[in-house]
Formats: C-alpha cells, structure tokens, sequence
C-alpha cells in the first residue's frame, strides 16, 4: 500500500493531488498579502463555537483555548458550546442547519468531520457540507501498550502479531473513529492482522489497556505524554515526521523497516457553514491563524505534544480537506457502519 501521509507537514503527493509542502509555501506567501475586507459589521453579536464532545477532552480543551484568543482578536466573546451525541454527529448537523452569517462554527476533528460521513452515509452529512475555514491543530498518534507488553517497538510489534494473526487486539473509540481507520491503515501497511476493539469513548481503552484486558491502544500523542512519563504505558512509536520532543524516547513510525514513510495525525479545523461570504471566512481565517501564533497558545500546544499548527488559507484548508477524503477513501470503502 502507499503510504498515507496525513501529518500536516509532509506528505508524498499523488498524481492529481496538490502535494502539502506546496499547499504550505503558498499559504505563507498568501497570507503575507493584503486581506480582503470583511464584511460590514462582522461580527455583530456573540459567537458560537460548536465542541462535538464533553466537557474536558482534547477538543473541548482545544476549542476553549481558541475561543478565547479568537474573541480577543474579532471584539466579541466566542461561547463555546459542548454537544456531544451519535460520535459528533449532532454537532456536525447544527452547524450545517445555523445561519450562514460567521457567528456560528465548529471546532471539527478528523473523526466527526471527515472520518464518520465516509463510512456511515446514513447519517445524512457529507464532508463537503461544511466550510473549512482554518487548521486549528494536530497530534500525531501513538501506539501504547501495557509496560510488560512483549514489544517494545513497532517492528517487534508486527513480528509478534504476524507470528499469531488475530490472537491481538486493538482498541479504538468507536467503528469510523480515527484510531480505527488509522489501526486499519498501519495493519495494511504492516501486513498483519489485528481484532478491532471498538469502544464508547477513548478513556476505558487506556484503562483496560493497563489493565490487560487489550493489548494495544491507539491515541494521540497529547492524551498519552503524561501516561507514558509516568510509565503507566509504554508507547511503541508515533506517527509524526520527527520525534516528539516530550516523548524524545519513543522513535517515530519511519524509524521502524514495516512502516517506513507513513506519517499520521488527527486534526482539527475550524468550520463554517457552507455559503458563508467570501468576506467573512478570510477575516475568520486571519483571527484564528493570529491567535494559534499567540505565544501561550503555542507553548500549550508544546506542552500537550500536540503539533504547532501549518497557517492554511481558506482555499488551501479546502484542498487539504479534500486530498485527506481521497486519501482515506480506499480504507474507509472497506469498513462497515455500525
């Protein structure tokens, strides 16, 4: 299989694609031009900003961080709202029924996004019915196992599962999660069988994973740092291009000979309602690629060992959007809905 580059950093470029680095040389260049003036009075009121989960997860800490810096930089608070229900689902539908005006968004990760609509049409949306209008972050993923765990890097892990096909197991936070279409990916790459866990939330898979229950989790690097310093876990490796510099011992994916070249991280963007004016979404754009350069945002996102977000333009987050739907699509063909 080709690899799948999903780190916002680097990819390889397939024919008829716009390859990353490009994407990312340009969006310096346009985004040093001048603006285009937004529109009169935007914003006019309070804004919304959608979180597709609880409060205190990842992207509930994400999005607030944002909010803040965000209202900072547009005048008006941004009140970030948590609807949780059906993997996301809900928030995804709220978005695409508000007022195409600018005041209404959402905080939309890999899964709810891009990731569920793929595999599970039945919910009525498509990634195409909603705006990307900037990068809000990302995190390359881990895979962890329990510290006495048989492995203790990516190689010997595919050794070990390719020697006993289907005696291991893998859990994620649910059928179209992104630790399942990424574990799909890796088993694919690595040319070994694994049974797929597949759980109501993140949370319990790392208990049971300390607990034995399950073998290997697949989380992002910004949930596990603090477990794996306290060596509750033991990560195998992480799909970011360079190492981690809080996880400075775990060797990244390229490292191993079974998974060379294949970079991964989950994302999050901002997004708007489709017909949002062209006015509107460039001042939202320049609002939320000032504040993420904010250097408390920056340090946070350090400190978490989540990536320091590429500055995308508008244009450029809708072809990144769409190269990650084409890249995805031959595994996510392959999986059925719950």
């Amino acid at each position: 299989m080709t690899a799948l580059h999903t780190h916002p950093f680097a990819w390889i470029a397939t024919p008829g694609t716009l390859s990353r680095r490009h994407l990312l040389a340009a969006g310096v260049a346009t985004l040093a031009a001048p603006l285009a003036r937004s529109q009169a009075g935007f914003p006019s009121k309070p804004m919304t900003l959608i979180v597709p989960f609880t409060a205190g997860g990842a992207s509930d800490v994400g999005a607030r961080m944002l909010g803040t810096e965000l209202g900072k930089q547009l005048g008006q608070t941004v009140v970030v709202e948590n609807l949780a229900g059906a993997g996301g689902a809900l928030a995804v539908q709220k978005l695409i029924r508000a007022p195409a005006d600018g005041h209404t968004l959402l905080y939309g990760g890999m899964s709810e996004s891009l990731l569920v609509p793929m595999i599970n049409p039945s919910l009525g949306y498509k990634p195409e019915d909603m705006l990307p209008v900037a990068l809000a972050g990302s995190s390359p993923i881990l895979f962890v196992v329990r510290p006495d765990f048989p492995a203790n890097t990516m190689d010997e892990l595919v050794a070990l599962v390719r020697k006993s096909p289907g005696k291991f197991s893998f859990g994620s936070a649910g059928i179209a999660s992104f630790a399942h279409v990424m574990g799909e990916v890796v088993k694919e790459r690595a040319g070994m069988f694994m049974v797929h866990i597949p759980y109501r939330g993140g949370q319990q898979i790392i208990t049971d994973v300390i607990g034995g229950q399950l073998d290997m989790g697949i989380t992002t690097a910004a949930n596990a740092a603090s477990m794996i310093a306290n060596k509750r876990v033991k990560a195998l490796g992480v799909s970011a291009a360079e190492r981690v510099p809080v996880l400075k011992d775990v060797p990244t994916f390229s490292e191993s000979k079974a998974l060379k070249g294949l970079q991964m991280s989950v994302w999050a963007f901002v997004y708007a309602p489709n017909n949002t004016p062209a006015a509107v979404v460039e001042r939202l754009n320049h609002a939320i690629n000032t504040a993420l350069m904010v250097p408390a945002l920056k340090e946070a996102r350090v400190r978490l060992a989540s990536d320091l977000p590429s500055l995308m333009t508008p244009a450029q987050s809708r072809a990144f959007i769409a190269a990650e739907q084409a890249l995805y699509k031959p595994v996510t063909s392959r999986i059925k809905p719950e």
